[in-house]
């Protein structure tokens, strides 16, 4: 078994404004005439009625070891708007969504959101921050090392009913630190299936579910100064 190449996988923003696509759906061939569609919206235009999602096609390649991979470039700043008052092309965060569809068959066949996603949004839809800016780690973060197996005071933290989301959880960090905790064991934080879980019914595993945080927030999890809770 191979590691997945998770760098041409989900939505990436490899140049400002362009978002690279990258999908395996074995056996989902372009050669049995199926086409696959990325489906994408402006999260504030997503509830205009008049301003729908704008459709992609992807191409399809076959990867030696996984098979049929779907991909695409999408140039936001190459694309007009098309509606006033759009979002369309600025920075935020967009949704999407794969559509598939096969000559003979009435609109989509399908539609899944993206197993590789790094966020998602409301509805089960996946989502990617454009402009979005990674945390640097600063040097003492650099060294920080975990405590000694003996002198590790564990905490295990549910976000949902700890918090309640990750902002909510950061105003408790000093506490924990106060009564001696240093180090918390973070459970389930995926987009999960159900709208109320604890996180063990994962669809999305490579990000933090919309309940908690999106990218532009969960970065503050480790901007926030403590006394001293290691994560």
């Amino acid at each position: 078994m191979e590691l997945l190449p998770l760098n041409t996988l989900g939505a990436r923003e490899t140049a400002p404004g362009v978002i690279e696509f990258g999908v395996y759906f074995p056996w989902v061939s372009a050669d049995d005439g199926n086409q696959l569609f990325v489906k994408i919206i402006h999260e504030h235009d997503q509830f205009l009625q008049n301003i729908p999602p704008r459709r992609f096609e992807l191409n399809d390649t076959i990867d030696p070891t996984y098979g049929d991979y779907w991909s695409g470039q999408v140039d936001l700043g190459a694309i007009p708007a098309g509606n006033p008052g759009s979002a369309w092309g600025s920075p935020g965060r967009y949704v999407y969504r794969f559509a598939l569809e096969r000559p003979g068959t009435t609109g989509e066949l399908d539609w899944v959101i993206d197993p590789y996603a790094r966020e998602f949004g409301i509805g089960n839809l996946s989502a990617i921050t454009v402009g979005y800016q990674p945390h640097v780690w600063s040097a003492g973060e650099q060294q920080w090392r975990v405590p000694a197996l003996e002198d590790l005071i564990v905490y295990e933290l549910m976000i949902s009913e700890f918090g309640g989301n990750i902002d909510g959880t950061i105003d408790h960090l000093d506490y924990l630190a106060d009564v001696g905790v240093n180090c918390i064991e973070i459970m389930p934080v995926s987009n999960v299936a159900l709208e109320i879980d604890w996180g063990f019914l994962p669809i999305g595993y490579f990000g933090v579910d919309e309940r908690f945080a999106s990218a532009r927030t969960s970065s503050a999890w480790w901007r926030r100064p403590t006394s001293g809770a290691s994560r």
